[in-house]
């Protein structure tokens, strides 16, 4: 499993916290490179439901990384974050601009 970590533009103002998906080893890094490549019909298209694991945005209670205990962060929070409430549109930006982590194991 990894883990890909939205690390959120703060202002002095503002401070909103790190967002994060989880996702099957190795897909969000196929399914980068397939929307950055040009349309080569040669390679299998990967679809967004085989990289996540679930449509679920987590956070955690600290904000930051791996740090806490992972919570969903509130829907103002993501709107305010990703400008959107499209949790289909959020997800695919956390796989696209996200920082992909391995997950611990605890």
């Amino acid at each position: 499993m990894e883990k890909i970590v939205y690390k959120a533009n703060n202002s002095p103002n503002q401070h909103m916290p790190d967002v994060f998906i989880l996702a099957e080893p190795g897909m969000a890094q196929k399914y980068r490179a397939q929307k950055t490549s040009k349309n080569d019909d040669s390679q299998q298209s990967v679809a967004l439901v085989d990289v996540v694991q679930s449509y679920d945005i987590f956070q955690t209670t600290t904000g930051k990384g791996f740090e806490g205990k992972a919570v969903r962060p509130a829907k103002s929070d993501l709107h305010s974050l990703f400008q959107t409430e499209d949790n289909t549109a959020i997800i695919e930006k956390i796989i696209l601009e996200g920082e992909i982590q391995g997950a611990r194991v605890q």
